[in-house]
């Protein structure tokens, strides 16, 4: 079992400035993502009516007055929200729930695997949890760190629910 303590205030201070960079990248994408929608249901509104008649741009597949055009833009919908989940990695609640507990963990293990995100504004951390099989995965999000690699050993302070790194040093 793991143990949890306080984070100090300087740890909760990390913490906040890691929920301000992950909310202006959600919102970056969230903005992209509504852009993208408007064109997908403005551009083809615009094409059938000006290049056809207003009774066969109604009677197409492509009209706003069609079920399959409403349906068409419910799965762009859909495919949009779980890119965003997965382009951004998206810790945001997570985030604000480790400032509600306020706990970090510490662990020593080696590193699975290292690799840098979002434009090498965050680095990722997979480690084989200790006494266990099982992996997870942790974020450092104040830039890229490329002195750490596999196979190193490391020691790890994190926010508990969200996993975002705290501190992270070479063992």
């Amino acid at each position: 079992m793991q143990d949890f303590s306080f984070m100090t205030t300087e740890e909760h201070f990390l913490l906040q400035d890691a929920l301000k960079k992950n909310k202006k990248q959600v919102t970056k994408f969230v903005l992209i993502g509504l852009g993208l929608m408007i064109v997908a249901a403005v551009v083809p509104q615009v094409y059938l009516y000006t290049h056809s008649t207003a009774q066969e741009a109604d009677q197409s597949l492509f009209s706003y007055t069609n079920g399959w055009f409403w349906l068409w833009m419910l799965s762009f919908i859909v495919v949009l929200v779980f890119a965003l989940i997965k382009v951004t990695e998206v810790r945001y609640f997570t985030i604000k729930r480790d400032l509600m507990a306020l706990q970090k963990g510490t662990m020593q293990a080696p590193l699975e695997a290292v690799y840098h995100e979002n434009d090498d504004t965050q680095t990722n951390f997979m480690v084989m949890l200790p006494n266990s099989k099982r992996k997870r995965l942790f974020y450092w999000t104040r830039g890229a760190l490329s002195d750490y690699r596999a196979g190193n050993e490391v020691e790890i302070s994190y926010a508990r629910y969200s996993r975002v790194i705290l501190a992270i040093n070479k063992v």
